[in-house]
């Protein structure tokens, strides 16, 4: 019978979507298919909302998905529970470290960090740190490895996706529930969720005077200010105007769940931070990672180091031309080119997101890893108790 524990997610939200957006996930597939206990502690309810709509933006508590949401000063009264989860670093109160230092049945404390392709993350994964009060914090880094903690993913995630993309109408339908009409049943499809970024005039251009139609696909954020610049208008949510061959279409904020169907319905995906990186692989799609920039540009070495595990079995040319473009869209630089390099590309480059894809599938995913390392870290600590 599986051991059920007590856990405790801090999020704090940094880049609005990405830091929650991992959290959600984890959270909701601990209660769903591990059957735990999890409350959640959250510092940003608004940002929470565009991911999941039903959250009441004021409730001292409120329970969505079997799990228990609360504000982040609520710490500063609760009893730690069995396990007690730190979300990328966020610093817990000095008072609710306090209290997992006096409990006299110790929790597993973990801080869960960002996910990177480096091989630091095999050699420092679950590595104790020993921290005042007699209590220890183990360091869970997520990977592409079977040294690392692995990457969220739902039991059903893969064969919802392949009879997503089974049903001819889907994409419509998807497209049709946001208020939007859909595109051409020929049209190149691309996805734009990425940090705020100059010069893009080229790549729209690019794609406004294409032979083939285009239907470029932009979620809210920062990045909607540089495509409003080159249509010399302010888009609206749920507007769409055309230039050209390219058609825009403003997406509004969108559910999670819903977030994965535009993935699957895009022929290329642009995503950006950790949530959507990890989700464009699991859509098996030609996809861009617009990496979260760094001031000592560690972000340049992750970079690297996912573009080599990625491509490491890959043909000199197609490995040329994914650096090609991933690099121009990190570092600012003109687009166009490195496009039509990429399109001209596509059919490789989908047959090399499947199989890197199904690779991937051969890893035990991050929620069940992780609650199987809490309960031997737990069966370590004889006056840690569960309920079973």
């Amino acid at each position: 019978m599986k051991v059920q524990y007590r856990w405790d997610l801090f999020c704090h939200v940094v880049d609005n979507l990405g830091d929650i957006g991992v959290t959600w996930r984890l959270a909701r597939q601990l209660v769903a298919e591990h059957q735990q206990q999890v409350r959640l502690f959250l510092d940003d309810f608004k940002a929470f909302s565009h991911i999941c709509p039903q959250v009441q933006l004021r409730a001292a508590e409120q329970t969505l998905s079997g799990v228990q949401i609360v504000p982040w000063a609520r710490q500063l009264q609760a009893t730690p529970g069995d396990v007690v989860v730190e979300m990328f670093g966020c610093r817990l109160t000095d008072a609710f470290i306090s209290q997992l230092g006096k409990a006299q049945i110790k929790p597993v404390w973990l801080n869960l960090e960002h996910l990177s392709a480096e091989t630091l993350v095999d050699l420092h994964h679950l590595k104790p740190s020993p921290q005042s009060g007699g209590i220890t914090k183990y360091f869970y880094y997520p990977g592409f490895t079977d040294k690392s903690g692995g990457l969220i993913r739902e039991a059903n995630l893969i064969a919802q996706r392949d009879s997503w993309q089974m049903q001819p109408t889907a994409k419509r339908i998807a497209m049709r529930t946001l208020g939007l009409p859909p595109p051409p049943d020929h049209a190149l499809i691309v996805l734009l969720f990425s940090y705020a970024r100059q010069r893009l005039e080229g790549w729209l251009h690019t794609m406004a005077t294409s032979e083939r139609p285009v239907a470029l696909w932009v979620c809210p954020g920062p990045v909607m200010t540089a495509v409003n610049a080159w249509l010399d208008m302010q888009l609206q949510t749920g507007q769409i105007t055309s230039r050209g061959s390219l058609t825009i279409y403003a997406l509004p904020y969108v559910a999670q769940e819903r977030f994965d169907e535009l993935l699957w319905a895009a022929d290329v995906c642009i995503v950006r931070g950790e949530d959507s990186f990890v989700r464009a692989q699991w859509a098996a799609k030609p996809f861009i990672w617009h990496i979260y920039p760094q001031e000592d540009s560690a972000h340049d070495r992750k970079l690297d180091a996912f573009l080599d595990r990625y491509l490491a079995d890959a043909g000199t040319d197609l490995r040329d031309t994914m650096i090609h473009f991933w690099t121009a869209w990190n570092r600012g630089l003109d687009l166009a080119p490195a496009w039509l390099e990429f399109v001209d590309s596509l059919p490789a480059l989908q047959r090399h997101a499947l199989k890197w894809s199904r690779a991937l599938q051969t890893q035990t995913d991050l929620a069940s890893q992780i609650v199987q390392e809490v309960s031997q870290l737990a069966e370590s600590r004889p006056s840690l108790t569960a309920t079973r």
